[in-house]
């Protein structure tokens, strides 16, 4: 059992490092396709895309930031 709590830990402080770099990632291409997009309706898309992304980093990040602080609090998780 307390593998497994380590690895829960492990795997949300990883988590917290990887979404903000992927998310700037992925922020990045949609902003290009967003540029070099011609038709009205295609830049709506991306920007919808742009705005999912956003929700989703700010899901995932609280999430494991949740996931982490609950673990710093518990007796006997860490």
């Amino acid at each position: 059992m307390q593998d497994l709590m380590t690895t829960i830990a492990n795997v949300t402080t990883d988590v917290k490092k990887v979404a903000p770099v992927l998310a700037g990632l992925i922020g990045v291409v949609i902003g290009l396709l967003w540029t070099t997009a011609k038709d009205a309706q295609k830049k709506e898309q991306y920007s919808a895309w742009l705005i999912n992304v956003g929700i989703g980093f700010g899901i995932v990040y609280l999430a494991a930031s949740l996931v982490t602080w609950f673990s710093a609090k518990v007796v006997g998780f860490s």
